[in-house]
């Protein structure tokens, strides 16, 4: 198994990023319920900060999420 890893380098990259992905999203909605619930100007300002910092890093993983998907299947061929 090791060894699989080592010779498949997109397969790590894909897992790691998607992995991310999710936990950064995850956390984004956990915030935002937290806001919601306060229910103050400032917990929704902070929910609002809070989505602004995360979105650019959210798309970065996407972008390369799909591309080291894309190598995996390329490579697999």
């Amino acid at each position: 198994m090791r060894e699989r890893l080592r010779t498949n380098p997109f397969g790590v990259v894909a897992a790691a990023s998607v992995t991310l992905l999710c936990v950064l999203v995850a956390g984004a909605g956990a915030v935002a319920v937290i806001a919601r619930s306060v229910n103050s100007w400032r917990s929704l300002f902070l929910m609002e900060q809070t989505m602004a910092l995360l979105l650019p890093a959210v798309q970065v993983l996407m972008v390369v999420g799909l591309v080291a998907s894309v190598g995996l299947v390329l490579r697999i061929r």
